[in-house]
C-alpha cells in the first residue's frame, strides 16, 4: 500500500491544479497559469513515484492489471501537457488537462481492481507495444484538450460574447497548428506501439477484444490525420472529433483493458510469492 500513497499525494495534487486553473481561467493572471504548471508538475512527480515503486516492487512495467493501466494511461497524458504546454506556451491547456486526470486516478484508487493476480513474463516487445500506445493515447488526449479550447474560443468569436476565457485561451489560429501538429506525433507514436503488437502472441478470445478495439482507435487516429491534412472538414468539425473521440476512448478504456490487461499467457506464466 505505500506505493498508493503517491499515487493518492498525485491525484490530490491534481485535484488542486484543477481547481486553480478554473481560477486562472477567470483571473486573465498569467502567473496563475503558472501555478497550474507547477501544481501539475508536483503531482507528476508523485504519480511518477508510484510508478516507480510499483515497477520495483513487481519487478515489471505497471502495466499489469486494471489498476496499473489506469494509472500509467493518465500518466502519459499529463506527461504529454508537461511537454507541450510549455513547448507551445499553452500551459493552461492543464485547467483541462488536470480534471480528465484526477477522474481516472479517482476511479483507479477507489474501485477494488487492484487485485493481486499471476505475474505474466511479459518480454520487451509488450512492454514497449503497451507503453507506446498508451503514450499516443496521451499525445490524443491533449490534442482533444486543444480541441475543446478551440471550440470554447470559436463559440464566443461566433456570438460576439467574450469572457474572460477567450483572454485567458490561446487564440484559435495557435490552438488549430498545435492541434495539428501533436494529433501527427500522437498518430506515429500509437502506430509504432499497434505495430509491435503484431509481435507478440495472442492465446484468447479476451485479447482478440483489444486488438479489435485497439485497431478502431488507430482507425479514429487515422481519420483525423486524414482529414486534417485533406482539409476536408473544417477546424470545428475535426475538433468535435478530436473531442468525441477521447470521451470514446475514456469510456470504453477500463472495459476493454479489464478483459485482457494482465496479458496472461499460460505457457508464460510465473507466479509471484
Amino acid at each position: 500500500m505505500h506505493d498508493h500513497l503517491w499515487l493518492f499525494l498525485a491525484t490530490l495534487g491534481y485535484l488542486a491544479s484543477a481547481g486553480w486553473g478554473l481560477y486562472a481561467l477567470g483571473s486573465q493572471r498569467p502567473i496563475a497559469n503558472r501555478w497550474t504548471f507547477l501544481l501539475i508538475a508536483l503531482a507528476f512527480v508523485f504519480h511518477t513515484l508510484f510508478l516507480h515503486q510499483r515497477g520495483e516492487a513487481i519487478q515489471h512495467c505497471p502495466i499489469t492489471n486494471l489498476f496499473e493501466t489506469l494509472a500509467f494511461f493518465s500518466w502519459s497524458l499529463v506527461l504529454t501537457y508537461l511537454v507541450v504546454g510549455p513547448a507551445y506556451h499553452m500551459s493552461i491547456l492543464g485547467a483541462f488537462t488536470a480534471p480528465i486526470v484526477f477522474l481516472i486516478n479517482f476511479f483507479a484508487l477507489t474501485a477494488p481492481i487492484d487485485l493481486p493476480s499471476a505475474m505474466p513474463h511479459l518480454g520487451w516487445q509488450l512492454e514497449l507495444h503497451a507503453t507506446l500506445a498508451l503514450l499516443g493515447l496521451g499525445v490524443l488526449g491533449v490534442a482533444a484538450m486543444a480541441g475543446l479550447a478551440y471550440l470554447i474560443q470559436e463559440r464566443q468569436l461566433k456570438r460576439h460574447v467574450l469572457t474572460s476565457w477567450f483572454y485567458a485561451l490561446p487564440n484559435v489560429g495557435r490552438l488549430e497548428d498545435v492541434q495539428q501538429r501533436i494529433l501527427i506525433l500522437g498518430f506515429i507514436i500509437f502506430s509504432a506501439g499497434a505495430f509491435l503488437g503484431f509481435f507478440i502472441p495472442h492465446q484468447n478470445s479476451e485479447d482478440w477484444v483489444k486488438i479489435v478495439w485497439s485497431a478502431v482507435v488507430w482507425g479514429i487516429y487515422a481519420a483525423l490525420v486524414l482529414v486534417l491534412w485533406a482539409g476536408r472538414l473544417s477546424h470545428k468539425k475535426t475538433a468535435l472529433l478530436s473531442v468525441a473521440s477521447y470521451i470514446f476512448i475514456l469510456l470504453t478504456f477500463w472495459g476493454i483493458n479489464s478483459l485482457s490487461a494482465s496479458h496472461v499467457f499460460p505457457h508464460e506464466v510465473s507466479v509471484n510469492p
